[in-house]
Order: structure tokens, then C-alpha cells, then sequence
């Protein structure tokens, strides 16, 4: 099993027992984000960008010329995975955001969409 898909899956376990747990919703989502961000890459990476071969979220932020490695990986799954797959993974990072920066008061129902979009992420990334 690659790195990332291991630390995909540690994220993913967390963010289950968090949400079993009934009390960090919003830590539910902001982990399932970052398992989600695992497994992207893992499918995805490495891959040419523009011309340039990317081997990390780094030189894919240099390939697209963008500023930031999350909108740099935004763009790269926006352009290697289904539009329904890159949808839940940018709901994901504007949700984990929110949680993060606005307010910690996530519902039980984010927390469970969150937890199904990584389900389906994962999936996208792994069926054969």
C-alpha cells in the first residue's frame, strides 16, 4: 500500500470514530477532507501537467502556475477525475474550510454527507 493511500486511510478511519462519537462535526468533515486529499493524489499523481511531468502537489502548483497547492489540486482532480467525483471533493474543501475558519457548528447531516462524498472518493479512486 502506497503512503498516501495508508494516510488516506488513517485519516478516514479517524473521521469515522469522530462521527460515531456524535461531538466533533466539523472535525468529521476536515478529516475526511484530508483523507479525501490522500487518495486524489494517490490516483492521480504522478501525471504531465501542461508538458511538465508532476511527481507532487509542488510541481503540480508550478506546472498550472497557480499560487496555492489547494487549488492547484482542485484543478488537477477537476481535470483527471468524473466532474460528479470532483464536485464531492470540492465540497469537501469548501465544508472543511467553513468548519474550520466560520464556524465548528457542523449538523449531523454534513457530517454524514461528508462521510459518504469520502466514501465515493475513495471508491472512484480504488474500484478496478
Amino acid at each position: 500500500m502506497s503512503n498516501r493511500k495508508l494516510h488516506g486511510e488513517r485519516n478516514k478511519k479517524l473521521s469515522s470514530e469522530l462521527f460515531i462519537g456524535k461531538v466533533y462535526y466539523d472535525w468529521v468533515i476536515t478529516t475526511a477532507f484530508y483523507s479525501a486529499i490522500h487518495f486524489v493524489e494517490d490516483k492521480i499523481l504522478p501525471c504531465k501537467v501542461t508538458s511538465e511531468y508532476c511527481r507532487n502537489i509542488s510541481e503540480v502548483k508550478k506546472a498550472y502556475r497557480m499560487n496555492g497547492r489547494h487549488s492547484s489540486r482542485e484543478r488537477l482532480v477537476f481535470d483527471n477525475l468524473p466532474l460528479k467525483i470532483a464536485v464531492k471533493y470540492k465540497w469537501l474543501d469548501d465544508k472543511s474550510r467553513y468548519s474550520r475558519y466560520t464556524t465548528f457548528k457542523i449538523t449531523p447531516t454534513e457530517a454524514d454527507k461528508a462521510q459518504q462524498y469520502l466514501k465515493e472518493i475513495r471508491e472512484a479512486c480504488y474500484s478496478k
